[in-house]
């Protein structure tokens, strides 16, 4: 396997390991809590349509964020808004999970998506530019490959954990956005 991969990587730059590594925890997570997301809300008693929003307010707040995560990539580098976003989607998850009300839990949520889109920014346009012309598009497939593995794996994962606690899947999605975050800093070169 590892031949296989050193195989594949060959001609692509560390960053792209590294993002791919990233976006595979940070979809495996993703794919942990999102299932459980309206569940969880449903126990603050409110109705499905404001247990929906919870996953519609993440969402709003990464377009919304989008733009100025565009701002604080060029103004801070790439590695620094990464890992930053990365941490602020892990401690709002983690904290997600101890919501004791549904407005709580949406402001986390929120937050979340604040950070998600400096995750999102950050790591495309990070591997937009260190990865050449003539490798990019395999660059971007691998990138999205680590995407796409994470997402099938975390709804089955999320199945066993939720079996602990409806709140386990906020704090193991916590735990794997925090592993990516470490990897981010720690992995990437310094000065990104």
């Amino acid at each position: 396997m590892g031949k296989l991969l050193d195989r594949y990587f060959k001609d692509l730059p560390r960053e792209v390991a590294v993002l791919t590594a990233v976006a595979f925890c940070v979809a495996l997570g993703f794919g942990i809590v999102a299932p459980i997301i309206p569940v969880f809300a449903q126990t603050f008693e409110v109705s499905a349509f404001a247990a929906s929003s919870v996953i519609s307010v993440f969402a709003l707040m990464r377009f919304i964020s989008a733009a100025p995560s565009g701002w604080l990539v060029n103004r801070f580098g790439e590695r620094s808004v990464l890992w930053i976003g990365l941490s602020i989607v892990a401690i709002s998850s983690a904290l997600a999970g101890f919501s004791q009300s549904f407005e709580q839990l949406i402001f986390l949520r929120g937050l979340g998506g604040t950070g998600s889109a400096m995750f999102t920014v950050s790591s495309m346009s990070l591997l937009l530019r260190t990865v050449d012309a003539a490798h990019r598009g395999r660059a971007a497939s691998t990138y999205q490959g680590g995407f796409l593995f994470g997402g099938l794996a975390g709804p089955a994962v999320g199945g066993l954990v939720v079996g602990m606690s409806i709140r386990a899947p906020f704090f193991v999605y916590a735990a794997t956005l925090s592993l990516a975050a470490l990897t981010a800093y720690f992995a990437l070169p310094k000065g990104l």
